[in-house]
């Protein structure tokens, strides 16, 4: 369709990634229904548009995973043969398209961007990673045996670290000529998915309205910004995947699977409301 590429980034830890033996890191055009992004890069094209998985370090700090931003930038840029992008970010996907623009400014990495639409990108940190980074935390043990010793990415996520950030780029990314906005999303604690729910109570107890993991505070970023109501999905939602709690259900065993119906239609809702998101962008910005 006649608008310039669209990169999906990724946020911190992909889930998919240990799936790894039977989720390619770059697709290659095969399907994606177990990707991180689920269904939605394989959405757009078929509407027409030309969508690209970025793929950034795992849990490795913000600076890094900008850097890694850029040359996903420049390698759809290359293959497209298209003189911008547009950048939908996800969670922490948000955060490093930010800091690419800004951190590589002296490149002028920004008149390669024509728009940054982040999804559940906190903005402003959240409570819950500092919550979870206190010495003793269930975190910081789970990463643990996870054989995870690097903690930049999630001290980046924190409400001092990002609102450190924010100040810092707040003017140049008022001028940098990039268009922003921002979605934030937020259900009710019993639907949002399980693992998600002891989050969803730190966040709540500090900030809010929030979608498991970021505040619609956090998200929402700046008013100018928002131009699109707070989306009924938890984080895991925002990416095209459902769970049995959307369906009143809980992970506890006994429960009976959803119907393929059921799930064709949560799968849907979040699929339309990718392309209506890639339309408005078409219509923002008709490629030349």
């Amino acid at each position: 369709m006649g608008t310039y590429p669209i990169i999906l980034a990724h946020g911190i830890c992909r889930f998919d990634i240990l799936l790894a033996h039977t989720v390619p890191l770059h697709d290659n055009g095969r399907s994606d229904c177990r990707h991180y992004w689920r269904l939605i890069r394989s959405t757009l094209t078929r509407e027409g548009f030309s969508a690209h998985h970025g793929n950034v370090p795992w849990a490795r700090g913000v600076h890094d995973r900008a850097t890694a931003l850029r040359e996903d930038v420049e390698r759809v840029l290359r293959e497209a043969g298209a003189p911008k992008v547009h950048i939908i970010g996800h969670s922490m996907g948000g955060l490093d398209a930010r800091h690419m623009l800004y951190e590589h400014r002296g490149d002028a990495i920004h008149d390669k961007v024509a728009s940054l639409t982040t999804i559940g990108t906190p903005h402003l940190g959240t409570s819950f990673a500092d919550v979870a980074l206190e010495p003793a935390r269930p975190l910081l043990v789970i990463l643990a045996l996870l054989r995870i010793d690097d903690l930049d990415g999630f001290r980046d996520l924190t409400t001092t670290s990002c609102r450190a950030f924010d100040q810092l780029a707040a003017d140049f990314e008022r001028g940098c000529g990039v268009r922003f906005r921002t979605i934030a999303g937020a259900q009710e604690q019993a639907r949002v998915f399980t693992p998600l729910r002891d989050s969803w109570a730190v966040i709540q107890a500090y900030e809010g309205d929030n979608d498991g993991l970021v505040s619609v505070t956090s998200a929402t970023w700046r008013p100018e910004y928002l131009q699109h109501p707070v989306l009924d999905a938890d984080h895991l939602n925002q990416l095209g995947w459902w769970h049995v709690t959307d369906l009143g259900l809980d992970l506890v065993p006994p429960f009976s699977p959803p119907s393929g119906e059921r799930r064709e239609a949560l799968e849907h809702r979040m699929q339309t409301f990718y392309v209506d998101l890639a339309r408005e962008l078409a219509a923002a910005f008709p490629s030349p």
